[in-house]
């Protein structure tokens, strides 16, 4: 009997939930909550019991932990205080802040405490890997320009790093061998300088900074921003217009690629210009990781939803193809992801590290 590594994933309006063997997927299962019910809860690790109650019913039909050689639960991590990558054990201090939102108010915080309940009913460890949160930054990449405000490194380091992991061994490396560009390019964008698999600068996409996304704005124009704060716009609308109104869905009403390239093809010039500005930001932002490693990377990695888009990649590599090998890897991946963390970690191959 093969051992297997149960995963759990919360999002924003479903809980995903997976069974892995070392080989990969066994199962993969995604549970949808009602978004009404969700709403009547302040916190959203107040929906803990309405979570693990949708998945634990999901998952008596589909998963018998006594009929598999289960080794271990591992969750996704949501974020924390800033820290080094890897596998971390969860533990009462790790699940205090996530029960309280210390960190940020977000569905994710529930990865772990879904874990740990599970983890203790099914006599076995549990484990998070690679939280948004992991920090890794070279002092200069701290520095904003403006004195008080810090450039923070939040990512989506799991699939990152796992992404970097997959193409190292591929060439018969290992992560902390190598440094990478890598573009997680989905629904947000994360385009890292990945040295030695350390996260050593970032753009902080979920507002501010980098190309603009399918909903996000990107970094934007100062004089803009200061006027609109100063509008009759309060701050939470004007948040929530950077971070879901923005981007394709802001000028094209749209976030779905397919649906903007279909528009191009069309005849829609807007579409077409906002299209091509896309793509440029994101080819500028890879360039920009590329001269923090000073050229000195092994390969462009390009990754996330939109990797699956062949016209964007052929059009992407018009920009960089001058920067060498370009890898791709669609998709986000972080249930392989998670189930991968949680094997290298059982065997020894990265440490289990503890959260204080």
């Amino acid at each position: 009997m093969q051992d297997v590594i149960f995963v759990i994933n919360p999002g924003s309006t479903s809980t995903k939930y997976g069974v892995f063997s070392e080989t990969g997927a066994i199962l993969e299962e995604s549970v949808d909550h009602d978004v009404d019910s969700l709403k009547q809860f302040e916190k959203a690790t107040d929906q803990f019991d309405l979570r693990y109650t949708a998945v634990m019913k999901a998952v008596e039909r589909h998963f018998d932990p006594e009929k598999q050689c289960l080794v271990a639960v591992v969750g996704r991590g949501g974020p924390l205080k800033p820290l080094d990558g890897g596998v971390y054990r969860i533990n009462e201090k790790m699940l205090s802040d996530y029960k309280s939102c210390r960190f940020a108010n977000h569905a994710s915080n529930m990865g772990s405490m879904i874990a740990a309940k599970l983890a203790a009913q099914w006599s076995v460890p549990s484990f998070i890997a690679d939280p948004v949160t992991v920090d890794n930054f070279w002092d200069v990449s701290r520095i904003s320009g403006f004195p008080g405000i810090k450039r923070k490194c939040r990512s989506h380091a799991l699939n990152i790093r796992a992404t970097a992991r997959r193409h190292a061994e591929s060439i018969g490396k290992t992560l902390v061998d190598v440094n990478y560009v890598v573009a997680h390019i989905g629904g947000g964008i994360s385009i890292c300088a990945l040295e030695g698999g350390e996260i050593r600068d970032v753009n902080d996409g979920l507002l501010g900074e980098g190309p603009f996304s399918p909903q996000r704005a990107g970094v934007l124009p100062l004089n803009g921003v200061i006027d609109l704060c100063f509008s009759a716009k309060p701050k939470n609308e004007i948040e929530r217009d950077f971070s879901i109104n923005s981007g394709f869905q802001g000028y094209l009403g749209t976030s779905n690629l397919r649906e903007v390239i279909e528009k191009m093809k069309d005849g829609d010039k807007e579409a077409d210009l906002v299209y091509r500005a896309f793509v440029f930001q994101v080819a500028k932002e890879i360039g920009r990781e590329a001269a923090a490693l000073k050229g000195n990377f092994e390969a462009v990695l390009i990754t996330g939803g939109i990797a699956y888009s062949d016209v964007f990649i052929e059009d992407l590599k018009e920009y960089i193809g001058f920067l060498g090998t370009i890898a791709v890897f669609p998709g986000e991946g972080e249930m392989q992801a998670l189930g991968e963390a949680g094997f290298l970690a059982l065997s020894g191959t990265v440490p289990i590290k503890e959260y204080s």
